[in-house]
């Protein structure tokens, strides 16, 4: 019996017929016909099982179509009357003997390039077909090689293009350069329900403001009050602010003060996964 309609070949359709398993389960039987696929044995009469994820195969059927079959500790062969071997099922941990066809496993052992592109290590298909040339791998058939490389050795062969170094600026005087960076949420709220700090340092003085604030949203209204203040106490304008590419600080309301402002604003090479 089978759940992969594919398989078979003239299906007779069956209405109300269930077949039951070991586990008392029941499974409906659809229809029945010829099997006929490379791999298997040819067999009649066989059943199309909805939902049946596993190919069952009666040992008394084969037997009926005059085909022998013998076991050994380690697998399960089925031979024709001619004694040719037509099927081969290796024994599981459950005790059960599993089968996949033979057409199955010639095509991924033998015609499959980029299988063997990988149990080479991903040497490249151009070396492949020097082995094969030169018939220096034993086991690896003549294949007929198109590729020109495969995806893994693609993304691992790349390389990163080097990003922009960011010019090294030497301030003179205070409000020159600002940097800016936003931390949290911290775990544990203060008092006030703040769970973000807002730092902002003079790269000429050095000298750091701390704000702290209860939501990420409150950073640019934090920064704009605290850029009016040190204009208005040191009297100087800031000329650069220096932050990540965090959405608090590129967002429209960001870009129109400085922009308002004559603030240049700068931000160090993004982070490029590894």
């Amino acid at each position: 019996m089978t759940g992969n309609k594919a398989y078979l070949s003239k299906i007779e359709t069956i209405r109300g017929d269930y077949v039951t398993f070991g586990g008392g389960q029941k499974g409906k039987i659809v229809g029945k016909g010829s099997l006929k696929v490379e791999g298997f044995p040819e067999l009649e009469e066989v059943l199309l099982v909805e939902g049946l994820t596993t190919n069952i195969i009666s040992i008394s059927q084969l037997c009926d179509n005059r085909m022998k079959v013998s076991f050994s500790k380690e697998a399960c062969y089925v031979s024709n009357s001619s004694d040719q071997l037509i099927m081969q099922g290796n024994r599981s941990s459950d005790n059960f003997y599993r089968s996949t066809p033979q057409k199955a496993l010639h095509s991924r052992t033998h015609n499959d390039a980029q299988l063997w592109d990988k149990n080479l290590g991903h040497s490249n298909f151009r070396n492949i077909q020097q082995l094969i040339a030169k018939e220096a791998v034993r086991g690896l058939p003549h294949l007929v090689v198109k590729e020109t490389s495969c995806r893994e050795c693609q993304v691992g062969k790349q390389t990163k293009v080097s990003d922009p170094l960011l010019q090294y600026v030497v301030t003179t005087r205070v409000l020159e350069l600002l940097h800016m960076d936003l931390m949290g949420p911290i775990q544990v709220e203060s008092i006030g329900g703040n769970k973000y700090v807002y730092v902002c340092v003079d790269d000429f003085s050095r000298y750091t403001w701390v704000e702290f604030i209860r939501e990420k949203l409150d950073t640019f209204d934090v920064f704009k009050q605290l850029a009016l203040q040190v204009e208005r106490e040191k009297g100087v304008n800031i000329i650069s602010i220096r932050s990540d590419h965090r959405k608090e600080f590129e967002n429209s309301r960001f870009h129109e003060f400085c922009t308002e402002k004559g603030i240049k604003h700068e931000n160090p090479a993004p982070i490029i996964p590894h």
